[in-house]
């Protein structure tokens, strides 16, 4: 069963979270310290089916090798995830203001070789292209001050 309003939800890994809502279980696991936790890396997963699958659009990703949302596309796109696949990319820093930074251009060498693995990368969340019928998942990774 689902913990009430208020529960304490710590401990719980952002792979472990991502595949639960990907499998659309009900069931979560709560109170599982991280040196407990199994990694999924090392388990080999089925191909899955497109009915199975789980769109995820990562919003707010960051600079390649330093932004958690960078990070947490990384673990999707490698597999870590079942049943997941990043789908889009949401960055209106480095696709705008902050494309000819030495951070946007470092963005910009990663995203040219994540379009050649079907992902889109879009400036708003009302660009991204939503494939009707499909489940999706909006990983939102943001610093504070934004």
């Amino acid at each position: 069963p689902m913990p009430r309003s208020g529960a304490s939800l710590a401990f719980i890994r952002e792979t472990d979270m991502l595949a639960l809502l990907a499998s659309g279980s009900a069931a979560l696991t709560v109170g599982v310290a991280p040196s407990t936790a199994r990694s999924t890396r090392a388990v080999s997963q089925p191909a899955m089916s497109s009915s199975d699958r789980c769109a995820v659009w990562v919003v707010g990703c960051g600079v390649p090798k330093r932004g958690m949302g960078w990070y947490h596309a990384k673990q999707v796109i490698e597999g870590d995830v079942p049943n997941a696949a990043v789908t889009a990319v949401v960055e209106p820093w480095f696709l705008g203001a902050g494309a000819d930074s030495p951070p946007g251009k470092a963005f910009a060498e990663w995203a040219e070789a994540m379009k050649e693995k079907g992902v889109a990368f879009c400036d708003s969340v009302d660009a991204v292209p939503v494939a009707e019928g499909e489940r999706t998942l909006a990983l939102i990774s943001g610093r504070t001050a934004d």
